[in-house]
């Protein structure tokens, strides 16, 4: 599949729509109404032929456009920590995974004790 040519902001439309976020989140977070938002996905439809926005993440996934993103997908805390740079400083998420991870591992300790 030939990968369409995408605007950052349907590109960001995209990541973050497959990481379950609304049109009513992202209208918040840019200072738009839901409407432009909305505008903004369909032309991202149309330019992946696309059914539904749930399609056009798949098939951005399949053009290679998105990839499966984790915490830890693009390097990892620890891998950060190996090679000697600050895992805290990491814009891909690597704080806030790690966070959510060590309060998960904290909450099933309190339940198993």
């Amino acid at each position: 599949m030939n990968a369409p040519s995408l605007s950052p902001r349907q590109l960001e439309l995209l990541r973050r729509v497959a990481n379950g976020e609304t049109y009513r989140q992202l209208a918040s977070d840019w200072g738009v109404a839901e409407l432009s938002v909305r505008a903004t996905g369909a032309r991202v439809l149309r330019k992946f032929d696309a059914n539904s926005i749930a399609h056009a993440v798949h098939l951005a996934h399949l053009a290679g456009i998105l990839r499966r993103e984790r915490h830890g997908d693009h390097a990892g805390f620890t891998a950060h920590v190996r090679r000697g740079e600050d895992p805290w400083a990491c814009t891909q998420g690597c704080p806030e995974g790690e966070r959510a991870y060590r309060a998960e591992r904290r909450q099933q300790r309190k339940e198993a004790a």
